[in-house]
């Protein structure tokens, strides 16, 4: 969309051979990297360079003039599309985007791309989901309404429902992109609500419930909370909704990639391990916590650590509660639910071994005598025969030279590692 503008604006909306005293620009800020400043000309000169002062008198800079850019002139809400600003560059976007989230608006068109804006604030966000405004999108024509990504799940749906009609549609891409806590996981939940009710057909969708029921259980173990984010998406997912001949949501597949298994061992200060730890620590009733011989999380090493145990506003009992539900909804059985919450425990488990030189064979790994009971939660919650069988794993490898096993005895670094590993890998 940009190098389309430019083809339209003279060199990008910049000054060009029009320059004159009083035209309004933007200058990049002298010491702050991206920032721009709202400036004006004060003077044109024969080399075609230009003076230009900042709104703020703080900055006088001489430059050239198809360097400088033109600034717009904004209507009182902003430029819903931003493809209509007469002049289309870096400075005059952000400062539309600027200029809309000002007056609440978190959506703003440029073509067919959205921008979001998180504006982490209910008061905003909570009147833009409503059901009423949900509906208001469908069938609706993209300039009937506000942005929102309401209006790209519908140009997605309206092309599904033309393909079913062989009437020229195709399958459909969205691609939710932004950096930590821009809010790419609640795009992708509100999107996704919009296809499951607009596919509804007005009788009950099972898929739909289970696709959106989906949402908690991805949360719960592939999010954490970290410095920037407190919900923040730690792993890459890529959803994919099939609809039957009647364009009614039929089927998912969710196909996940990229999980950040460091996470599960250490986090920086002030961060936490994945949802799913601490909602099993709050969350588990009486029988569980006896079973799985849980404990406190500030009992765990690799929950602990960072310091941070709990996020504000945030209830890990009830999110547990919700969590199994979607476990429920999605189809595994009671056996399954209770399994996958026992790895999880295994891995906090795993947390606490820690490990020490035996010297009755020259210094190579053993558990520590204090740390065996750690070592039977493990073993038990993993469904090893016997602990010792864990304890083996954990402090030897095995190698094969022509055709015949060998037993090699790991140091004491080595073992952590090994121990390490072997949580990640069951996470």
């Amino acid at each position: 969309a940009q190098l389309k503008a430019s083809s339209s604006t003279g060199a990008g909306g910049m000054l060009g051979e029009e320059a004159a005293a009083d035209d309004r620009v933007w200058i990049a800020h002298p010491t702050i990297d991206g920032d721009w400043l709202p400036a004006r000309v004060i003077a044109r000169h024969a080399d075609n360079t230009v003076s230009v002062r900042s709104d703020d008198r703080s900055v006088e800079v001489e430059q050239k003039a198809e360097d400088l850019f033109l600034s717009n002139t904004l209507p009182e809400e902003g430029m819903q599309d931003m493809q209509k600003l007469n002049y289309l560059h870096e400075p005059a976007l952000l400062h539309n985007l600027s200029h809309r989230f000002a007056r609440d608006h978190v959506y703003t068109y440029t073509g067919k791309i959205c921008i979001s804006i998180n504006p982490f604030n209910w008061d905003v966000s909570t009147p833009l989901y409503t059901q009423e405004r949900l509906l208001s999108y469908r069938g609706a024509e993209v300039e009937v309404n506000d942005p929102h990504v309401y209006a790209i799940a519908e140009r997605a749906y309206t092309a599904i429902l033309k393909r079913n009609a062989h009437a020229g549609g195709s399958n459909q891409s969205i691609l939710v992109s932004g950096e930590s806590g821009a809010g790419k996981t609640e795009a992708v939940k509100i999107m996704m609500g919009f296809l499951a009710k607009v596919s509804g057909k007005g009788a009950a969708n099972t898929v739909a419930e289970r696709v959106m029921e989906s949402n908690p259980l991805l949360e719960a173990f592939g999010n954490a909370r970290t410095l920037r984010n407190d919900n923040s998406s730690r792993f890459g997912k890529f959803i994919e909704l099939q609809f039957d001949a009647s364009s009614k949501m039929c089927g998912a597949c969710i196909h996940i990639y990229l999980l950040e298994k460091t996470r599960v061992t250490g986090q920086q200060l002030g961060e936490r391990n994945y949802h799913a730890f601490y909602q099993l620590l709050a969350g588990s009733d009486e029988d569980a916590r006896a079973r799985l011989q849980l404990k406190p999380p500030e009992a765990y090493a690799y929950v602990s650590k960072s310091g941070c145990l709990t996020i504000a506003g945030v209830d890990d009992a009830k999110d547990y509660a919700r969590v199994c539900t979607a476990m429920r909804t999605i189809g595994l059985s009671a056996e399954e639910v209770v399994g996958s919450w026992a790895l999880v425990s295994a891995v906090l488990a795993l947390s606490n071994l820690h490990f020490e030189p035996d010297p009755t064979k020259d210094g190579a790994a053993r558990v520590c005598d204090d740390a065996r009971q750690w070592l039977g939660a493990a073993a038990a919650a993993a469904g090893c025969e016997s602990a010792d069988d864990l304890s083996a794993a954990l402090c030897t490898r095995q190698i094969c030279a022509r055709d015949e096993w060998y037993t090699v005895r790991l140091t004491v670094e080595q073992a952590g590692d090994s121990r390490d590993a072997l949580a990640k890998a069951l996470y």
